[in-house]
């Protein structure tokens, strides 16, 4: 899975440089955190859950800037 997370990090980053707006940078954060509980060898279906409530996290959390800025 190390593998995998770094390949959607790189994913995530590439597609947010190549738009003019925020689309993708949630994942990349998102896919960063589960990349840490793999080399905190979490299991499999930990590093889902954390991938996905970060995400979502990060997209509530910054969403109200966002907004803001745009």
């Amino acid at each position: 899975m190390l593998i995998f997370w770094v390949a959607l990090i790189v994913i995530f980053v590439v597609i947010e440089a190549t738009t003019t707006q925020l689309l993708t940078i949630w994942f990349a954060v998102g896919s960063a955190a589960a990349l840490i509980a793999n080399l905190l060898n979490a299991p499999d279906w930990l590093q889902w859950v954390i991938f996905i409530a970060v995400s979502v996290a990060v997209i509530f959390g910054t969403r109200p800037f966002v907004k803001k800025i745009t």
